[in-house]
């Protein structure tokens, strides 16, 4: 059995290629919603649910796997960091598998980014208004720095009820959430940061299956910063692609 992590574009896409070949597959999501894209063009059982490492290892030994392929998404340091976890702690193989990292355009109004802290503080140097693109989970941190400077932060996260929930349990007034499902294109991008009158635009470093080209592209047509947030470094063995997967899936189940 192979265990595929991640309700990811890739992690689908790592799902569909690998059960065509005919290898048992079983995929995990960490949301219902996760779990139900999941299972959009692929026949095998699909997982649904957020788990530690021991809960991770659970699952591995119960369902007998061979190998764990972590498809999970390339800021999701600690799911990551579990899934590893996981898989050491019950000898099964690993392979890390991705999306391709893009380049950043080289232009002034396009500034790279250490970490979630240091794109909060340079948003707020460039205010006053951030419409903010990296998800719920970051709001905190930017919420914070942003009150502190005085900007208006305007949100774009997903539509799920739980999402607004936790936006509206921190501050965020209504007129502050734009709930949409991403990615969307150069034009609508433009059009949201105009309609909201951004002056900087916040994205993580997360390739064009994350939007990434799209939003910047937007930001730079109408003159405004668009502050990046660096991808965290992969591993050496990471595959970028589906036929080289096929290729490392098949040595280890050999």
């Amino acid at each position: 059995m192979i265990l595929v992590f991640g309700g990811t574009t890739e992690g689908r896409e790592a799902a569909r290629a690998l059960a065509i070949t005919g290898l048992p597959v079983l995929v995990s999501a960490a949301t219902p919603y996760g779990a139900a894209l999941a299972r959009e063009g692929f026949a095998g059982e699909v997982l649904a649910g957020r788990r530690d490492a021991a809960g991770l290892a659970a699952v591995i030994r119960e369902r007998r796997v061979r190998l764990v392929v972590d498809a999970s998404h390339p800021f999701a340091a600690d799911a990551r960091q579990n899934i590893r976890q996981a898989a050491s702690a019950c000898g099964v193989a690993y392979i890390r598998f991705t999306r391709p990292p893009e380049p950043l355009p080289e232009h002034p109004l396009v500034k790279p980014c250490a970490d979630f802290v240091a794109a909060a503080r340079l948003a707020a140097d460039h205010g006053p208004v951030i419409f903010l693109t990296t998800g719920s989970k970051t709001l905190p941190v930017f919420l914070h720095t942003a009150r502190r400077a005085g900007c208006r932060l305007v949100a774009r996260v997903l539509p799920e009820p739980e999402v607004i929930a936790a936006c509206r349990e921190q501050g965020l007034l209504p007129r502050d959430i734009v709930a949409l499902e991403g990615p969307v294109g150069a034009e609508l991008n433009e059009a949201l940061f105009k309609a909201y009158g951004a002056t900087v635009v916040v994205t993580k470093e997360s390739g064009s299956l994350g939007g990434q080209a799209a939003k910047i592209e937007a930001a730079l047509r109408l003159g405004i910063t668009a502050a990046v947030v660096r991808r965290p470094p992969e591993e050496e063995a990471a595959v970028y692609n589906t036929a080289e997967l096929i290729i490392r899936v098949a040595a280890v189940m050999e």
